[in-house]
Formats: structure tokens, C-alpha cells, sequence
């Protein structure tokens, strides 16, 4: 039984490791690049302030996001795989309730796919304010409800702490986008995402369409 044990465990781990090196399915991501209906990038920096001035809740699709992406993202890789692995591009897909962050990279000709899951939470303190948490959850692993997943390295779902190998990649993507953070997020009141759209609003009052996020 011992044996039969080592050799399911070597089987699952082999199985884990070909997960890994085969690129996660992305035809169902939207990314603006429709030969028959190409979406032109706006300036998001422009159209977040346009919103908070004007008081007005702001709808962006996943096609818009990824455009925008497409056209901004520096894609240098860095650190000592620099010369052998290049960041093609990143994309998000956004889900109800949740956004997958996904880079895709590529060694010589072989594709390769790592991506993290994030949610939205937004509490409001005691002061009256909204505070927005950025939550590193997926929901509930296959098999392991108790568990939370994290991303995906490959076809392979991760959990949460599995995430500490690619955090710091992650962190260099957001660092190329502290105002767009900060316009988008950090002064909106009320953040919703849904199944291929992102609402922001920067309202807080009994009005807003977005209460029932």
C-alpha cells in the first residue's frame, strides 16, 4: 500500500507539473482587438477624473481594459531571466465578483500563463467612510472548499499561498499604474465587478445605483 501511495503521489505531481507548462484557455477574454469591431484605447487617467468631477457612475468593459493594457503596459522582463523570457502582454478577465490578472509570458516560442484572482471588498468605518480592501480570493478550490484559490499557474488552480512566488511580479505591474490606481480605486466610492464590466462610482449617498453591489 505504501508503494501504491508513492507511485499516486508521483503521478499526481508529474500530472501537476504538465498543468503548469500548458497555457490557460484565453479565446474567451475580450480584448479590444476585433478586426470587425476594434475598440479604441482611451486615456483611463482622463475618463476616471471626468467621472469623479462630474459625479457620474463609470462603466468599463473588458475589451476597453485590455486595450488600454495593450497600449500602456511596458513589457520589459527583468531580473536574471531577462534574456530568455519575454512578458507578452497581460489581460484581465473580469467575472461576477471577481478579476483574473493574467500574464502571459513566453520562452523562446512556448507560451506560458500565470495569473492571480482578485476581489473587491468595501466596508464602511465608523467615520462614515467607504474603505475598499483588495482581496486575493477566487473562491473555494475544487475538492477543497475550505480553501480559497489564488490563481493560476498554467491550467493549474493554486491556492492563496502558492501566490507568494508571483506577488512580486504582480506588485511590478501595479507600479506602472499609481494613477490609475488611485483614480480608479482609492477615490471611488463604490466598485463592482461583473461578469465583462467594471462600475465605478464615485457617489456616496443613498441614490447610487450601486448599493446592491
Amino acid at each position: 500500500m505504501a508503494t501504491l501511495g508513492v507511485v499516486v503521489l508521483i503521478a499526481g505531481l508529474a500530472y501537476a507539473l504538465v498543468l503548469v507548462f500548458q497555457p490557460q484557455n484565453l479565446s474567451d477574454i475580450r480584448t479590444g482587438n476585433d478586426p470587425v469591431h476594434p475598440i479604441t484605447a482611451r486615456d483611463l487617467n482622463q475618463v476616471f477624473s471626468q467621472s469623479i468631477e462630474g459625479s457620474y457612475a463609470l462603466h468599463l468593459s473588458e475589451d476597453e481594459i485590455n486595450a488600454y493594457l495593450a497600449k500602456t503596459l511596458k513589457t520589459a522582463q527583468g531580473g536574471a531571466l531577462g534574456g530568455l523570457v519575454k512578458l507578452e502582454k497581460v489581460l484581465v478577465r473580469l467575472e461576477t465578483d471577481r478579476a483574473e490578472l493574467i500574464m502571459v509570458r513566453r520562452i523562446g516560442d512556448w507560451p506560458m500563463t500565470t495569473s492571480m484572482w482578485v476581489a473587491i471588498n468595501q466596508t464602511e468605518n465608523a467615520k462614515g467612510e467607504i474603505e475598499t480592501h483588495i482581496e486575493l480570493d477566487g473562491g473555494p478550490m475544487p475538492f477543497f472548499s475550505f480553501v480559497s484559490r489564488g490563481g493560476r499557474f498554467g491550467k493549474l488552480v493554486i491556492p492563496q499561498g502558492f501566490l507568494l512566488l508571483v506577488r512580486h511580479s504582480f506588485a511590478g505591474l501595479a507600479e506602472q499604474y499609481p494613477e490609475e490606481i488611485r483614480l480608479g480605486f482609492e477615490e471611488m466610492s463604490r466598485i463592482q465587478i461583473k461578469k465583462g464590466e467594471l462600475v465605478l462610482d464615485p457617489r456616496f449617498d443613498q441614490t447610487s445605483d450601486m448599493l446592491d453591489f
